[in-house]
């Protein structure tokens, strides 16, 4: 397993509720492992300068060929302007060939003083969708 800790970028209001976001991206094969974490390089870039973000986390198991990413938002315009900036939004069209059928997106709210959100947390979220 290849983990890439949580990684805060702001202060979060432990009042405050904040809108967190597991994906769950199975690849169809290696080749296409070792590609999403050379795309995922420019896309961390991209995160360190985007409106919104909280923080995030990465996790991947490159023999099983899946990868799961994990993130916390101020709000779902943050979120969808990142979604929709490049590079971002290229990987995820050239990427689209290379994920299997089981891809997920799964969204959920929290208080700051759940921030960062566990793995498990995650996974359940995962589950109940």
């Amino acid at each position: 397993m290849v983990e890439v800790s949580w990684i805060s970028l702001t202060s979060v209001d432990p009042r405050r509720e904040y809108l967190a976001l597991v994906t769950y991206l199975p690849r169809k094969s290696y080749r296409s492992v070792f590609g999403f974490f050379r795309k995922t390089g420019a896309i961390r870039n991209q995160l360190k300068d985007s409106r919104g973000l909280v923080g995030y986390s990465l996790r991947a198991q490159l023999l099983g060929k899946k990868a799961w990413t994990l993130s916390v938002w101020e709000d779902e315009d943050a979120l969808g302007e990142f979604v929709r900036k490049a590079p971002h939004v290229d990987t995820m069209k050239s990427m689209g060939p290379e994920l299997g059928e089981e891809r997920k997106f799964v969204r959920w709210t929290l208080l700051g003083s759940d921030v960062p959100p566990s793995w498990d947390q995650a996974f359940q979220q995962l589950q109940k969708a």
